[in-house]
């Protein structure tokens, strides 16, 4: 009944540990990279739409400046006096204080061909001031406009300007001639407002959309992980579970074993019981295959019926072999372990119509502290082999006298 070397299944654990640590790495490292990327582009998508209003509030003051510009020589006669310290006369003051609201203008300078401040308009009201301009002077030399946003809180006549372009343009007659140049503060608020209210809309859209396209790599590449993850259980659920009754295999009993009797004090108070079914040929033969496969799957789930808890093994030594292990049992409490085992093999198993009665024939073995895991089977079979020898379907504890026994038998065997 026993023979053959058994393979290292805790090497075979350890090399599938690996395997799902392998996996579990690149998918945590891929989901922490989405994430990052995720975050890169939300931000990039932001920076590039907020560049994307700046520029377009800009142009939009541009081109109101160059118009407020056009319409302030076309239609102020005095115009050319205002770029010097001449008094300009009331009617023209009146005329740019009219022309404030075609392109919501707060207010305007003047500045002449060296950058000083000739005259500075607010809300209508034109005040002579002689400042000096870098920016203006510096239009005024290259002659290309300059457009500066700034975000204003403070309340003028109980308007609130939330965002202001200061612009710098030449100041370029109707002819041509180029008199120095005009700093034009126009109102941008209402347009920032509704182009950052349709531009966040579509970052958001943007964003989602970035989002699903990144998931379905990422949902692919999580799904196949899984699917890794699964198959490596399977292999694994193959190197320690028997596939036709579920309970573990003769490689996981032998390692369970191994480490049950790793010191002496956890050998002692082992419980073991070796299980034979009996006549399982004859049910083979008489019932076929099929019904025999059915017939140890009854037989494993009354041994798992019959255990205390968790801590009890059950599992399929081989064939019509089975073998449980009971850890820190005493006497008592084995013997209505086994107990509970051969009442439950009172139960029939049915398949289609047929119905049979198990019988088992059961070797019981409580081990000491001087026991190993060889003397343990050793001895649980020889009680399962003499439960055989005196009829079947009984248990029998071991006793030393049955080494006497097997041997006599053995002896008689060989002559």
């Amino acid at each position: 009944m026993m023979g053959g070397k058994e393979p290292n299944l805790k090497a075979v654990h350890m090399t599938f540990a690996k395997v799902r640590t392998t996996l579990t790495k690149p998918l945590s490292a891929a989901i922490l990279a989405g994430l990052i990327l995720l975050a890169g582009i939300a931000s990039a998508v932001h920076f590039l739409l907020d560049w994307q209003v700046h520029r377009s509030i800009t142009q939009n003051a541009e081109v109101k400046a160059m118009k407020w510009s056009e319409h302030f020589f076309r239609t102020i006669p005095n115009a050319e006096k205002m770029f010097n310290t001449d008094t300009v006369v009331p009617e023209d003051l009146a005329r740019l204080a009219d022309s404030f609201a075609m392109i919501d203008t707060i207010h305007f300078e003047l500045f002449d061909a060296e950058g000083h401040r000739t005259f500075l308009s607010t809300d209508g009201r034109v005040e002579e001031n002689t400042s000096f301009s870098q920016t203006a002077l510096e239009t005024f030399q290259t002659g290309v406009p300059q457009f500066f946003l700034h975000h204003d809180d403070t309340e003028e006549e109980n308007e609130q300007h939330e965002a202001i372009i200061e612009s710098y343009v030449p100041a370029v007659t109707p002819d041509g001639r180029l008199l120095g140049t005009i700093e034009v503060y126009v109102d941008v608020g209402p347009l920032n407002d509704a182009l950052e209210d349709a531009f966040q809309q579509i970052s958001w859209v943007l964003i989602i959309g970035t989002t699903v396209l990144l998931a379905i790599p990422a949902s692919a590449y999580v799904y196949r992980t899984n699917q890794l993850r699964k198959k490596d259980q399977r292999l694994l659920d193959l190197t320690r579970y028997d596939q036709l009754t579920g309970v573990f295999n003769r490689n996981s009993i032998s390692e369970i074993l191994k480490e049950k009797f790793a010191t002496p004090a956890s050998s002692a108070g082992l419980g073991v019981l070796f299980v034979d079914v009996d006549f399982f040929k004859q049910v083979n033969d008489q019932f076929g295959h099929v019904c025999g496969d059915r017939l140890l799957k009854h037989i494993a789930r009354i041994l798992q019926a019959s255990t205390r808890n968790k801590d009890d093994i059950v599992g399929r030594f081989g064939g019509d072999e089975f073998v449980v292990i009971a850890s820190n049992i005493s006497q008592e409490n084995f013997r209505k372990l086994y107990g509970r085992v051969m009442e439950g093999a009172k139960a029939p198993c049915v398949y289609e119509d047929k119905s049979y009665v198990p019988s088992l024939s059961v070797g019981a073995y409580l081990t000491t502290d001087q026991d190993t895991e060889k003397t343990a089977i050793h001895r649980a079979d020889l009680a399962v082999y003499a439960a055989k020898r005196r009829g079947r379907g009984q248990v029998v504890e071991y006793t030393t006298d049955l080494e006497d026994l097997f041997a006599q038998d053995d002896g008689r065997q060989s002559a």
